[in-house]
């Protein structure tokens, strides 16, 4: 497989992002569902904002985050 620039860190990586931006990605995605429920209807977007001004969010999360955000992604293939 082809090693791809991620495009966030520019590290190495096998597709879009390196294996620490995929592995917050994944978990921003699987732990969206948990912060719907407990907001009440909070959008993709709200949620990712909150993600970036929370404290016990680590860096790479916060990336992302922003990232998405800048792109108005809501999903990626990685």
């Amino acid at each position: 497989m082809e090693e791809k620039n991620c495009e966030i860190c520019k590290r190495q990586g096998k597709k879009s992002l390196c294996d620490y931006h995929a592995k917050a990605y994944y978990n921003i995605v699987k732990n969206y569902e948990y912060w719907r429920d407990a907001y009440d209807e909070l959008c993709w977007e709200e949620y990712l904002m909150k993600l970036i001004v929370n404290s016990e969010c680590g860096k790479w999360v916060k990336e992302v985050a922003k990232y998405l955000i800048s792109k108005k992604i809501k999903r990626l293939d990685i």
